[in-house]
């Protein structure tokens, strides 16, 4: 029977460059061999490094793939312009796009199906209604999303 932490990789410790990388820092993520070589890498400055590192490549990643939806929402608002509703500004849009709290909500696997569903629907007015009425998550979403992008509380 195989552990989970263990991976048959063929790399190098990271930390001693001689045994092979059995296991991972479940932290930053490297290669170790042995619990010597993990109480050495842990907490040291190698291992806040590699963690710092990726957290910035997953907070880039989700900020390029809000950029991503928001531009699709673009085309599809450019696409839709005979439809009533509201139309968001540039600034509001970018404050949306910069929002950490709003990139960290959207990270919900909950949140985003209740949002294509939304989305989906043939009667979108009433089933945004519903889903704010029925969802705290979502709700609270929702009144996050008006107020990054009405701050001054303008109506909208």
């Amino acid at each position: 029977r195989r552990s989970f932490l263990t991976f048959p990789m063929g790399k190098k410790c990271a930390v001693c460059n001689e045994g092979e990388g059995k296991y991972r820092c479940p932290r930053c993520r490297i290669t170790y061999c042995s619990v010597p070589c993990y109480k050495e890498h842990k907490g040291s400055a190698a291992c806040d490094a590699a963690y710092e590192r990726l957290v910035l490549e997953k907070e880039s990643q989700a900020a390029k793939e809000s950029a991503a939806v928001l531009k699709d929402f673009e085309s599809e608002e450019n696409a839709d312009e005979n439809e009533e509703g509201y139309r968001i500004l540039p600034d509001q849009l970018d404050r949306m796009v910069e929002s950490k709290e709003l990139q960290e909500l959207l990270r919900g696997p909950r949140l985003r199906e209740v949002i294509e569903l939304v989305d989906a629907a043939e009667d979108r007015e009433a089933t945004l209604d519903r889903a704010v009425e029925n969802n705290k998550e979502f709700s609270d979403f929702v009144q996050l999303l008006v107020e990054t992008i009405n701050p001054e509380g303008a109506p909208i």
